[in-house]
């Protein structure tokens, strides 16, 4: 019982790793995307607060989405093989 909570443990710790590094990265990627779309358009006013306020908006539906694919779902599915493996 102490090996499957420590290998529980471990994994999580490798998943909030990994969303983290994903979290960094989406977020990045959006940056920049609305710092091309701000100067494509041709926008007036102070960039780097444009940028933030949309940000702002992307930050919660990213945190929920990634929240689902990085926890819940491996978490499911692990829990999902365990029962079904040792309770056929």
């Amino acid at each position: 019982m102490i090996a499957i909570l420590r290998a529980w443990a471990f994994g999580l710790v490798i998943l909030t790793l990994f969303y983290w590094l994903l979290r960094v990265y989406f977020r990045s990627t959006r940056r920049e995307a609305l710092e091309k779309r701000f100067d494509a358009e041709g926008m007036t006013g102070d960039r780097d607060a444009w940028v933030d306020s949309q940000m702002k908006d992307y930050g919660r539906s990213l945190h929920l989405k990634l929240l689902w694919l990085v926890y819940i779902l491996p978490m499911a599915a692990i829990a999902a093989t365990v029962y079904f493996v040792n309770y056929d």
